[in-house]
């Protein structure tokens, strides 16, 4: 059965429908967040966020876009099923619209629920373009008072501002939010063996989150307040950040969950709700009587919260603070709910991902009868090889089909005690969630399975499908008929929600047919996901990370009807397009010293695919070594490369070609080998190392081969700015002096 019969409660013919008009401006210009002023952000119609739009099922929409910056730009209708020209994504679905210029959008509303919009060229969605798209149901009159309210993530740099400073460093932010992995860190929190079990896994400082945020807006505002005449209201709550998750708590009370990416479940009750980026729930919530209570929605990474007060009078009940443990704490099983999982599970793991980051072109397998999932393709293999730690097996896998990792912990359990008949779980998993229609495969039908991996590269902020960033011509093809099945495997220690343009789909649980529809799921560190849709469009949609700095850094596909392809006209925009060319994009960082013994430096050039590499080292009276590497980024530890070195003293100097390798050991210790064959020692191997022993103080060293070693204390007094002291055992001289991180 067509996947429309789930969306559409009547069709209304074109000829009487009902035209719903709306105006959108977009300028950039000035802001004021918490008594605050920001410059330079995107406001639509004059603020951010951009005005509710509201529709009625049956309706046109008729949306017209006014472009007044100075750079081009385009509305992405974020869950609406609408036709493909209308979608709104750059160079996929239509043109952008160009500076000064007006576009009209115009589809049909063929269903119901909570929805939003948001711009999908370069970072405008951060710099504020986004607002809600709510549908009513005309036929169904509303049992309770409705409020929306939009959460999102606030910034005073530009979007690209950040995406630059996570090319520098992938944990650029992690100074800034008290969360860089130290030593100190570690023994002053009792995880020093958590941490050195870590850095035999080679996993580097982990986080939560990438980005320090100055704000988290509800609204708007950091504080929302909602004056409620009622004993019960209706929330639809979209989660419109560009990169942050958040957990939900109201007072001491709890969600009953109604709707989710705006179509109805069956309904569930939950202490904390657990939101990913771009997810949508509809809730009901109790409000007390002369009362005021908080909804708060904490980021994943504590770092802050918006609060939006429900009901009014002179006492306030407050939500509960989320309990957070710093992420040193945490190993890879941890990270997957996993406690017991042991150390040499974890370690199999981590060098079994690192080689799925190797280039793979997507192939489908083709079945002729339809099968539900198995668990061990809903859970992954390491998941089910793994004992449940629950009595109830069924309810233990509802819980394990969880939304984001386990961390922060809420509470060890999935239940409390509830004060109605109806069970009441502490947070809300896709397990949990159950729709109101099951599957209904005909009988004949194809199913088309693809099997793939979501990699990341912290080092250099690469973030790729099957170890390829998006490109052009990044397709992953389809045809009309079939029922097409993604099984999805996050290799990384990040959240990654992926969202599919024009469809929805099943996230298949223990559910089994009656698993949910969405139009975003949350693929959970070190997780597995299996998703299903029916193939009943046309062209070319949009498949993503909705983190926005994931799918800029290329974890984004095209999903292709290979029988009606896209226009040929906007393939050959994409590829002269800054989009679906950015991870050919080239960033520098160098980190350079100066000292009273020698001086160094450290520059690479690098985009997705490969690494330029210039190293040189000298002491300022005539003793010089230098070498610049060409380097292909294969994963996230190994970079084969060819380069040519150069070594010099007051009375010679001398320079060959090379060829080696570098390569990631356990304690993070990278070792580089490589042949030089005209110098007179033609091999040489390097081990070099940085120890953070502090958040500012660390310890570098080098040791080669050929020119023995030396070792740095650099004090981090800005993210600039460093202090060192050293030895340099080749010199055989002690020193002191500035370092310059750019």
């Amino acid at each position: 059965m067509r996947l429309v019969l789930f969306l559409l409660t009547f069709i209304v013919s074109d000829a009487y429908a009902k035209v719903q008009k709306y105006q959108l401006t977009i300028t950039r210009g000035e802001v004021v967040i918490d008594g605050k002023t920001y410059k330079d952000k995107v406001l639509v119609n004059g603020g951010i966020p951009a005005p509710k739009l509201e529709f009625t099922i049956g309706d046109t929409a008729e949306i017209d876009v006014i472009n007044e910056t100075s750079e081009p730009t385009l509305i992405h209708w974020h869950g609406l099923i609408i036709k493909n020209d209308q979608d709104g994504v750059p160079f996929v679905n239509s043109p952008p619209i160009e500076p000064g210029q007006t576009k009209k959008y115009r589809f049909k509303i063929v269903q119901t629920g909570t929805y939003w919009y948001h711009s999908h060229v370069m970072f405008q969605e951060q710099d504020g373009l986004y607002g809600a798209f709510i549908i009513h149901d005309k036929n169904k009159a509303e049992e309770y008072p409705e409020n929306t309210i939009i959460l999102s993530d606030f910034s005073e740099e530009s979007g690209e501002e950040i995406q630059k400073n996570l090319k520098k460093e992938g944990e650029y932010y992690d100074v800034l939010k008290g969360t860089v992995q130290s030593w100190w860190e570690a023994l002053r929190t009792g995880n020093a063996m958590t941490k050195f079990r870590d850095s035999l896994q080679r996993m580097e400082g982990m986080d939560y989150a990438d980005i320090a945020y100055d704000y988290f807006l509800a609204n708007g505002k950091p504080r929302e307040s909602i004056k409620v005449n009622s004993k019960k209201i209706h929330l639809r709550i979209i989660n419109g950040s560009a990169t942050s998750i958040y957990k939900l708590t109201y007072g001491d009370s709890y969600f009953t969950i109604v709707g989710a990416d705006g179509l109805p479940v069956e309904p569930v009750q939950v202490k904390v709700l657990p939101i990913s980026v771009a997810e949508t729930y509809d809730v009901l919530v109790d409000i007390p009587e002369g009362k005021r209570t908080e909804l708060r929605a904490t980021s994943l990474d504590n770092t802050g919260y918006s609060s939006t007060y429900l009901g009014s009078g002179s006492e306030t009940i407050n939500a509960m603070d989320m309990p957070w443990q710093h992420p040193i704490s945490f190993t890879m099983g941890d990270m997957m709910g996993m406690k017991k999982m042991g150390f040499f599970k974890e370690l199999m793991m981590n060098y079994k991902n690192e080689f799925s980051d190797f280039p793979t072109e997507m192939t489908a397998k083709f079945s002729d009868s339809y099968e539900l999932p198995s668990k061990k393709q809903k859970m992954g293999k390491m998941s089910h090889s793994m004992k449940m730690n629950h009595k109830n097996k069924k309810k233990g896998y509802a819980y394990n089909s969880r939304i984001m990792n386990r961390a922060p912990i809420s509470k060890n359990t999935n239940e409390h005690v509830s004060p109605n008949e109806k069970p009441l779980y502490n947070e809300l998993t896709y397990g949990l969630l159950k729709a109101k229609e099951p599957i209904q495969v005909k009988k004949g039908t194809r199913l088309r399975t693809y099997n793939f991996t979501l990699n990341g590269n912290m080092a250099y902020y690469i973030w790729s499908v099957n170890g390829v960033p998006l490109h052009p011509n990044s397709y992953i093809k389809i045809r009309k008929g079939e029922r097409v099945r993604f099984v999805m495997k996050n290799t990384t220690m990040m959240n990654h929600p992926m969202h599919l343009h024009g469809h929805f789909f099943r996230v298949m649980t223990a559910q089994n047919e009656w698993s949910v529809l969405k139009h975003t799921v949350n693929v959970a560190p070190l997780d597995q996901t299996v998703i299903e849709f029916e193939a009943i469009e046309e062209k070319d949609w949009f498949f993503h990370c909705h983190i926005l700095y994931h799918m800029m850094a290329g974890m984004t596909r095209i999903v292709r009807y290979e029988d009606n392809p896209g226009p040929e006209t906007l393939r050959k925009m994409r590829e002269e397009s800054k989009e679906f060319n950015f991870p050919k994009k080239i960033f520098l960082r160098s980190r350079n010293f100066a000292q009273s013994n020698y001086f160094r430096t450290e520059t690479s050039l690098f985009n997705s695919y490969f690494n330029t590499a210039f190293d040189v080292v000298g002491n300022g009276r005539g003793d010089l070594e230098g070498e610049i590497h060409f380097a292909k980024i294969m994963t996230r530890y190994l970079q084969p490369y060819v380069g040519v070195k150069t070594e010099a003293t007051p009375a010679e100097s001398e320079w060959s070609p090379t060829v080696g390798t570098t390569w990631v050991l356990p304690l993070n210790i990278s070792i580089d080998l490589k042949y030089q064959p005209s110098l007179e020692k033609k091999f040489e191997l390097e081990f070099e190392n940085e120890i953070q022993l502090t958040s500012k103080l660390q310890f570098n060293y080098e040791y080669s081969s050929q020119r023995n070693y030396y070792t740095e204390l650099e004090y981090r007094y800005t993210k600039n700015l460093s202090f060192m002291m050293s030895y340099n055992q080749t010199y055989n001289e002690y020193g002191a002096g500035l370092g310059y991180t750019y």
